[in-house]
């Protein structure tokens, strides 16, 4: 019963293990598949023996068996050669199947005739474990072909791992060691069946062995033959290195770029984990996947490194054998980026020149303008003997006013903006050179003479500031500084209440440039020449437009006006 368990055991074994192939589609990937069949309908056969009541059957089973004792070995060989990176011909391989497949051929002919086995008859098995079945038989000399075979592929393997240990930077050499043990197993365990009087296969322990470790040389011989591919499709491009590592931060491969910038990668064997933990590219190359195997490190966090005289940037991605799979291990990209970070640094330092440069320029145009602005509003207030000064000291009250504006943050202003303010506060009266000197310089003027002067010199001051900055409408903040000049001489005696001139705009429909300039503008002009009532001292001028804040002046901008008292009475001192 103990033997039949044992079979059981390694049919169940070898079915899942070929299920596992079929579930992950692998039988698309060749000689793999074809060893998980084999070694399923051999531990088939010999389950099917063990059970056997009849010759008849026995010697079915023996059939199945020997399917997998022909190929078996082929098969295990040419995908070691394969692993091992040996090429073999095609003709080679097609010359050793076709040796397996006469060896299977011969086996047909048990019971049938003594070319392979001269007399074969069934053994029924007793012991204190229980029964079970084996099939004796006379070896006839068909059965040469077969010791030939085993004999010549333990010759062949233990060439191949020669072979491959002299290969140290190519081939794992676990895996190697892995691919022995399958062979030398199946060699061995047949030598031993044929010298032992046992009835019982050991040739069977031997192929369960090779089952159990199939799964995981072949697995690693998938993610070998990956890379390889990858590293293949890369290898036009000399500029990068790439280095490949599995899942448990063994090194798997490199191109020659990679071992040109870390040589110590020369030295390193294929599914070893790197020890030296001084070198380069250990600290800068493997200590990186380690962080990234353990998620420490995500695949966008680009790594620079510097080698040499040259910089290197390190991109990491994961390794998939299949589509939704899980990573099987982790691949290394080492970009050379020396020459595109001197490109970035020339392009940033070209453009910190540019951008200086073109606001020194820009400061040049600025710096004309203002005196452009200042010269035209100088000549307007040297024909109104009533304003005299105006215009300097309106320019610096909208000043100190827009100060305080911005040191409270009560307006939603760019400091540019606030300038803008300021420079086009000298045009605010430019419309008076359109008036006729005898209405300009009237003396004692009445209430109409003032309205016909309002209405006149805000509607031209509009249209002469459009027409005088039209050269510069090209640009976008050209354009807005002829949009808030326009608005502040149009609307600044306008009034917050609907009172003012020449509109009779009320609230928000007054422009916000316009109702900060009212405020500083109505206070010089009740200092030069009042209501017609007399000139007004600071104080009392003070008072009367703190005291029309919600009526005629806009209430939002009240508070921050009066926190100016100070400032605004010293521009005022000894007039």
């Amino acid at each position: 019963m103990i033997v039949k368990l044992i079979y059981l055991f390694e049919f169940i074994v070898t079915f899942l293990v070929f299920t596992n192939y079929i579930c992950r589609k692998e039988y698309q990937t060749g000689v793999n598949f074809f060893i998980s069949i084999t070694l399923l309908v051999r531990s088939y056969g010999e389950l099917m023996i063990a059970c056997s009541n009849s010759l008849d059957m026995a010697l079915f089973a023996y059939i199945m068996l020997y399917f997998g004792s022909a190929f078996l070995p082929t098969l295990i060989f040419i995908s070691a050669a394969r692993l091992c990176k040996v090429e073999m011909p095609i003709v080679t391989e097609i010359a050793t199947m076709s040796y397996s497949g006469m060896i299977f051929l011969l086996a047909l002919t048990i019971g049938k005739s003594d070319i392979y086995y001269g007399r074969v008859w069934l053994i029924k098995n007793v012991t204190e474990y229980g029964s079970y079945t084996s099939l004796g038989k006379e070896y006839g000399p068909g059965h040469t072909f077969y010791t030939i075979m085993v004999v010549g592929y333990a010759v062949a393997f233990l060439w191949l791992a020669y072979r491959t240990y002299r290969m140290k930077n190519r081939v794992s050499r676990k895996i190697v060691t892995e691919v022995a043990v399958i062979a030398m197993s199946i060699i061995g365990l047949y030598i031993f069946q044929r010298v032992s009087a046992t009835s019982f296969s050991f040739i069977s322990v031997a192929y369960f062995i090779a089952t159990v470790l199939s799964v995981r040389v072949f697995s690693n011989t998938e993610l070998h033959n990956l890379t390889d591919s990858i590293l293949d499709s890369f290898t036009e491009n000399g500029d990068e290195g790439f280095v490949v590592f599995d899942k448990h931060e063994n090194f798997i491969n490199a191109n020659e770029k990679a071992k040109e910038i870390y040589p110590e990668i020369s030295d390193l064997f294929v599914g070893k984990k790197v020890t030296e933990e001084n070198s380069n590219f250990s600290k800068q190359v493997v200590a990186k996947v380690r962080e990234y195997l353990y998620g420490l490190l995500e695949p966008e966090n680009d790594a620079v490194v510097t080698v040499g005289e040259n910089k290197y940037e390190i991109k990491m991605n994961d390794i998939q054998l299949r589509k939704g799979g899980e990573p099987e291990g982790v691949f290394v990209e080492i970009e050379n980026v020396t020459v595109r970070e001197n490109i970035a640094a020339m392009e940033a330092k070209y453009s910190r020149d540019l951008e200086a440069d073109v606001e020194k320029k820009g400061q040049s145009i600025r710096n004309m303008q203002n005196s452009l602005v200042l010269g035209l509003a100088t000549l307007v207030e040297s024909r109104d003997s009533s304003t005299g000064d105006h215009i300097v000291r309106t320019l610096k009250g909208v000043e100190i006013f827009t100060e305080q504006l911005k040191k409270s943050q009560t307006l939603e202003m760019s400091d540019r903006h606030f300038y803008a303010v300021k420079l086009a506060t000298a045009m605010h009266d430019l419309g008076k050179i359109a008036i006729d000197n005898e209405i300009l310089r009237a003396h004692g003027g009445s209430v109409e003479r003032d309205e016909t002067i309002i209405r006149l010199h805000t509607e031209e001051g509009a249209r002469i500031v459009r027409k005088v900055l039209a050269g510069i409408s090209d640009v976008e903040e050209g354009r807005k500084f002829i949009e808030i000049a326009v608005a502040i001489a149009n609307y600044h005696h306008e009034r917050w209440d609907g009172s003012g001139l020449p509109y009779g705009l009320r609230g928000k429909e007054i422009p916000l440039e316009a109702r900060i300039v009212a405020y500083v503008d109505a206070l010089d002009t009740l200092m030069d020449d009042g209501d017609k009532k007399g000139k007004k001292s600071f104080n009392e001028a003070f008072d009367i437009i703190v005291n029309k804040i919600g009526t005629e002046f806009d209430p939002d901008l009240g508070a921050d006006f009066v926190k100016c008292r100070k400032e605004l009475s010293e521009i005022y001192e000894g007039l």
